[in-house]
């Protein structure tokens, strides 16, 4: 029965509008949601009506209620309407030449994935630059989150295309769409169009279209009462005879019952036909729904023929061929069916997909059957199938179903006892690897420790040491201390000839003890890795040892190792499988390049990771240009073009998912907070309450007291400052331990609390003249270190130590041209020369002070400006102290400077010349001078000191 669409006329014209844009050139994407049988499809449907007035080309797909789905298959349907996309979508591979799950996968996984999403927004938007293009995923509620992370990576290219995109989805959605759909929402082009139930006036519209007669508005009613406007259940009921079937609608029976009595016009033959098809999913494929009930080809044809005449079924517009007309229909008639016949009819579908010959596309699928059938055999045949899944899933970069999988081959394998506990230990480890690259740490970490407790079972040290060697790059208290015991049984399993093995646990531990703050041992233990790995002569070895070592010595005393380490890491990674490694090793020389204040060094190191970012598309890579970039122009005094960086960062690490890497934005903007010396009360507020949420670390904590002192909550300050006053003798050198004393020093400063001053200047005031930065990845260059210390040994009475560091500091930062850092180097030399009470220094205070606040209201450091202006009010005031003449007797003093004669002088001030006569005897008595030639030396040597 047709029926045309009703109360959705707003819907239609913001549609309308958003087509029309999109083929002028201003892509949109359009949300609708509502719950089941809302009419979603329906308005979707007639959208692509509109388009095809408009002669814009369509394309459609739709995820399905399938465990077994296929990761990306809506992106693969809509690929069937647009050829370019197929490649992007298919032609995915595990990088680096590596298997899926080793850990060089797990490390260049997420760039590889930004590369696909990446390729397939381009093939979209050249599809769309002709004609346009209307884009229609249904149902993304079921959608994996691989194709949600697509959706999220083409939104942001939309305003610049000529693709509408229209996504339905249920309210109740999945955890995939829930957690990524207030990205999707965020999105500048992204519209939410919330279906609810039809009104009175609408079903009574409706009804009228439809040729009913007598009290339509009563009827309309009725139906409203009973179905809350829901189209799909008005429909139903208005097609069973609704205006007599009143016992129907009294009690209001479930929505499973009432589509159940949707198929009383089918037989039993199509009712057991409806309940094979209901197992294979939503979409029905004819052919392999003939395999699985054993059917002529033409009685199956027939009956579901008949199926679609009486809208059980619907015929899609394009080669998807057939599908439930709602997927409630097929939730209803797959929960009739009996668990005996459900389950046969598992094994019956997953037979018949390894048949088709399309094993590898339908691997998830075949491997949900078997899990469902509970058939003999079944556990062997669904992990069979789950590992294949799973590794083309991972091929497809699309982790999260990949993870899945991998549950589905271990939940399998624990349910088989006959399972040798090998493999068990193996799936086990497979599992292990597939949540850590999805993301999933904890459960990661539990299947790492289950999966090494089941090798030392099996005997299998293999297992035992690559469980040790899945987590990397994670520092919080409880991973590192449950991956330590991995390492450590590991090696005690290793035998002493595996040195390449050996080497890489040796260097995780050494990495573990780094990140703990455990910087003697984590020496000890690098040192032992990287000979381990030169005797392996294993590259990868060698890479894992020099990581371990260079992160070992991440503190400003070891700078010319590291460089040494960086230069070798460039060198082994041209033969080794980590992708990573070329890059690490120039990260890690721009670090160094910084300490030593080589800026040019810092260009070509950047212009070698730019290269990397656009030769290896890699996601990661871009990210460590950009946060280094905004770096290097902080550093400068390019303020603006540092937040322009910043936040491009911020977008890579969204865009790949690593938002762990997000925490150095926030680290990034609290230090420009630092340096302008001011921070709105708003923005102050939501930075602390980030900090709250990142790792519970010293060097986290310690912008807290920070941000409360810049916030002018003084008391607030020292209340949080007060873990860090004697924290400085106890940190031991290593990884941030550069940073945190500096901030510490910082923070006493600004508190005014010496005694804490001093305990960090005695632990850094050794330092050799280098500049902000320890190899432990700079987030933000400060300059010359000397300034720091100057200012330690300033607020701890050391004035001459101060002045010696401050003039170090100036030469250093201008040969850098480190203007912010080079106005306060000259603020605090001027703030030390007044402090040593000279009077012989105001005269070269303040030219400083002058200078530094010039420059300050230049890069807008209002902190630092009123600092500097409050010193030269002080010079002042000091200059005028210290002179015992009156200002108009000054001024006469200054003409005598000039040898002007006393009528002179009395033209210059407009007096007469006996008041200047009186103005000079006044003089002469104050400074016991008898002659004009001492009054002028005197002048002059007063302007020196102003």
């Amino acid at each position: 029965m047709g029926v045309p669409i009703v109360g959705r006329g707003d819907e239609l014209a913001q549609l309308r509008a958003a087509l029309v844009g999109a083929s002028g050139g201003a892509g949109r994407l359009i949300l609708i949601s509502g719950e089941p049988g809302i009419g979603k499809t329906r308005l979707t449907a007639s959208l692509a009506d509109m388009a095809s007035d408009y002669e814009v080309p369509v394309a459609v797909g739709c995820a399905i209620d399938d465990p077994g789905m296929p990761p990306l298959w809506p992106w693969h349907e809509v690929g069937r309407s647009v050829s370019s996309l197929a490649g992007p979508l298919t032609g995915g591979a595990s990088p680096g030449g590596t298997s899926p799950g080793e850990p060089a996968a797990v490390a260049d996984a997420e760039s590889a994935r930004f590369a696909m999403l990446a390729a397939a927004c381009q093939a979209l938007a050249a599809a769309a630059a002709e004609r346009g293009l209307l884009v229609v995923l249904e149902d993304l509620q079921w959608a994996d989150r691989t194709s949600l992370l697509l959706l999220r990576h083409l939104a942001a290219e939309l305003p610049r295309s000529r693709l509408l995109v229209v996504a339905t989805f249920r309210e109740s959605a999945g955890k995939p769409l829930a957690s990524l759909l207030p990205a999707l929402l965020r999105a500048d082009t992204a519209r939410l169009i919330r279906l609810t139930g039809l009104s009175q006036p609408d079903i009574a519209q409706w009804l009228r279209q439809l040729g009913h007669s007598g009290d339509i508005d009563e009827l309309a009613t009725r139906l409203l009462t009973r179905t809350g406007g829901n189209p799909l259940f008005v429909r139903m009921l208005v097609e069973r005879g609704a205006t007599a079937a009143d016992d129907g609608l009294r009690d209001f029976p479930e929505l499973r019952q009432l589509l159940l009595a949707h198929l009383d016009g089918l037989d039993n033959s199509a009712r057991e036909l409806l309940g094979a098809a209901s197992v294979l999913g939503e979409r029905i494929d004819p052919q392999v729904l003939t395999e699985v009930t054993g059917l002529a080809v033409a009685e199956v044809g027939t009956t579901l023929d008949r199926a679609v005449t009486l809208r059980v079924l619907a015929a899609g517009p394009d080669v998807a061929g057939l599908s439930f007309a709602h997927a409630l229909v097929r939730d209803a008639v797959y929960d009739e069916l009996p668990p005996s016949r459900r389950m046969a009819l598992h094994e019956h579908a997953a037979r018949a997909l390894e048949r088709s010959g399309r094993g590898a596309a339908c691997a998830g699928q075949i491997a949900t059957h078997w899990e469902r059938s509970g058939q003999p055999g079944w556990a062997a045949q669904s992990i069979r199938w789950a590992r294949e899944a799973a590794q083309s899933a991972t091929a497809s970069l699309a982790y999260d179903e990949a993870a899945h999988f991998a549950a589905v081959a271990l939940r399998a394998a624990a349910a088989d006892t006959a399972q040798p506990v090998a493999l068990h230990a193996e799936l086990t480890l497979e599992a292990a690897r597939a949540e850590f690259v999805a993301g999933h740490i904890e459960a990661s970490l539990t299947h790492c420790q289950a999966a090494a407790r089941l090798a030392q079972e099996a005997g299998r040290p293999d297992v035992l040491a690559a469980a040790a060697l899945v987590i990397t790059g994670m520092g919080d208290p409880a991973t590192t201390v449950a991956v330590e015991m991995l390492c450590a049984a590991a090696l005690d399993a290793v035998p002493a000839s595996d040195t390449a093995l050996r080497a890489r646990l040796r260097a995780r531990q050494a990495i573990f003890a780094a990140e703990t703050g455990a910087g003697i041992r984590a020496r000890e233990l690098s040192a032992e890795a990287l000979a381990l790995a030169e005797d392996s002569d294993d590259p990868d070895a060698l890479l894992d040892g020099l990581h371990a070592r260079h992160l070992a010595l991440s503190a400003p005393q070891f700078l010319a190792e590291r460089r040494t380490l960086a230069d070798r890491a460039c060198q082994v990674a041209r033969r080794a499988r980590q992708p990573l490694a070329e890059l690490w090793g120039h990260v890690w020389l721009v670090d160094a390049a910084f300490q030593a204040g080589d800026l040019a060094a810092v260009d070509e190191e950047l212009g070698r990771i730019e290269q990397f970012a656009a030769s290896r598309k890699h996601g990661l890579a871009w990210w460590h240009l950009h946060r280094l970039q905004a770096t290097r122009a902080a550093l400068i005094g390019d303020l603006s073009a540092a937040i322009e960086h910043n936040e491009a960062a911020r977008a890579v690490a969204e865009q790949i998912g690593a938002f762990s890497t997000i925490g150095m934005y926030y680290a990034f903007t609290t230090q420009l907070m630092l340096l302008r010396g001011t921070v709105d009360r708003a923005d102050g507020q939501a930075t602390l309450a980030i900090l709250r949420q990142m790792p519970n670390l010293p060097l986290v904590r310690v912008f807290v007291p920070l941000l409360h002192t810049l916030l002018g909550d003084r008391d607030l300050a020292r209340a949080t400052f007060e873990e860090f006053r004697y924290m400085p003798e106890t940190v031991e050198v290593g990884p941030r331990w550069a940073a945190l004393l500096i901030f510490i020093g910082i923070g006493a400063v600004l508190l005014d609390d010496p005694d804490t001053a001093d305990r960090v200047y005695q632990q850094v005031s050794g330092l050799a003249p280098t500049y902000m930065g320890d190899g432990s990845g700079v987030v933000f260059c400060a300059g010359s270190l000397q300034r720091n210390i100057g200012d330690l040994a300033l607020a701890t009475g050391r004035v001459a130590e101060a002045i010696r560091r401050y003039t170090d500091a100036i030469e250093m930062n201008a040969r850098v041209g480190a203007r912010p850092f080079l106005a306060l180097s000259r603020l605090g030399l001027a703030k030390a020369m007044v402090a040593r009470d000279n009077p012989g220094d105001l005269g070269a205070a303040r030219p400083l002070a002058t200078e530094a606040a010039a420059e300050f209201r230049r890069l807008d450091l209002p902190g630092p400006l009123a600092t500097a202006d409050t010193l030269l009010a002080r010079i002042d005031a000091q200059a005028r102290a210290a002179s015992p003449l009156s200002p108009r007797e000054c001024e006469v003093a200054a003409l005598i400077a000039l040898a002007m004669s006393n009528r002179q002088i009395a033209e210059r001030l407009v007096l007469s010349e006996r008041t200047v006569e009186t103005h000079v005897r006044s003089i002469l008595a104050k400074l016991g001078y008898s002659t004009r030639t001492e009054i002028a030396t005197w002048s002059l040597r007063q302007a020196t000191t102003r």
